[in-house]
């Protein structure tokens, strides 16, 4: 009998998760000792029947990591492709919108409108698809700057400021002073928070409220917890992971409100995770919504893993 022990650097559900799988290949589960807590012991009924089943393993991986990387390359072709034919119907729209290829009328200016708005959705869902493959190729690098918090959450306001008030939200950011400014890439914080913020307000039904807060994060010194929180649908506690994973969706039927391509949060948390950084969220049904993120501050910023 060959004894193999695994130790896992991680937390206690990924341990969990590994033994599942491990029980249902067949392996033997052993408990490991009180002071390896985060050990997974195993031990097979014969030396000759690991190697071939590991072998298998590492076939199976390699595969998938092809696979994968296939799915990211044909993303990224189709994205660009979609997007080229996209923005010169936006350009052509705003052309005859503007009347500059002569007078139109109220009704075929509305309907061009609409037109271009349905064009720019599609842009914004490329545009996330186009992300999601560079992230996944690892062709995104970040560029670290010290700057202050509250300008971004200005900025991402002002670009939002019209659905704001459009659905007459109340909207919030009591941004202490004295926070200090984060170590972070600025254009992916404005991301992150574009996409909670965004979400939040599509979520949140008319007259509701959306605020932003930033903190000295409570538990780890030279960090800022920043939480995006709403008054909206709320999300049940066991889609609480589901919704960071790709192309989910809590509602995946057709007739669904709210569309989306599922990467949003996907890509937030991976930028997030790019900083050294963590994400969750705490919510219930019907009884609104909270995002946290950290980032670091100038006294932290080598908590950002170098680029692989």
């Amino acid at each position: 009998m060959t004894d193999l022990q695994i130790h896992i650097a991680g937390d206690h559900e990924t341990a969990a998760r590994l033994r599942d799988v491990l029980a249902r290949e067949g392996f033997r589960i052993v408990d490991a000792p009180a002071d390896a807590a985060q050990a997974v012991s195993l031990r097979v009924d014969g030396a000759g029947e690991l190697a071939p089943r590991v072998e298998e393993l590492e076939r199976t991986i390699l595969e998938l990591r092809n696979l994968d990387v296939a799915k990211s390359q044909f993303l990224a072709n189709v994205s660009h492709e979609l997007r080229t034919p996209l923005t010169a119907i936006v350009t052509y729209g705003e052309i005859l919108r503007d009347g500059l290829l002569g007078e139109i009328s109220a009704r075929q200016r509305e309907a061009i409108e609409s037109m271009i708005g349905s064009c720019r959705q599609l842009l914004g869902m490329i545009e996330d698809i186009l992300t999601y493959a560079r992230t996944n190729a690892r062709a995104i690098s970040l560029q670290p700057a010290e700057f202050r918090l509250d300008d971004v959450i200005a900025q991402v306001h002002d670009m939002n400021a019209s659905l704001i008030a459009r659905k007459n939200l109340h909207f919030a950011a009591p941004i202490p002073p004295d926070l200090p400014p984060v170590f972070a890439d600025r254009d992916k914080v404005a991301h992150i928070l574009g996409n909670l913020m965004g979400n939040a307000i599509d979520f949140t039904p008319d007259r509701g409220s959306v605020q932003v807060q930033a903190r000295p994060s409570p538990t780890d010194t030279g960090w800022v917890e920043v939480e995006v929180c709403d008054s909206g649908i709320g999300i049940d506690a066991q889609h609480h992971e589901l919704i960071f994973q790709e192309f989910a969706q809590v509602d995946a039927s057709r007739a669904r409100i709210h569309h989306g391509t599922g990467l949003g949060l996907a890509i937030a948390r991976k930028f997030v995770q790019l900083h050294g950084g963590r994400i969750w969220v705490q919510s219930e049904l019907g009884r609104g919504s909270r995002f946290f993120f950290t980032l670091p501050t100038a006294a932290s910023s080598g908590s950002i893993p170098a680029p692989e």
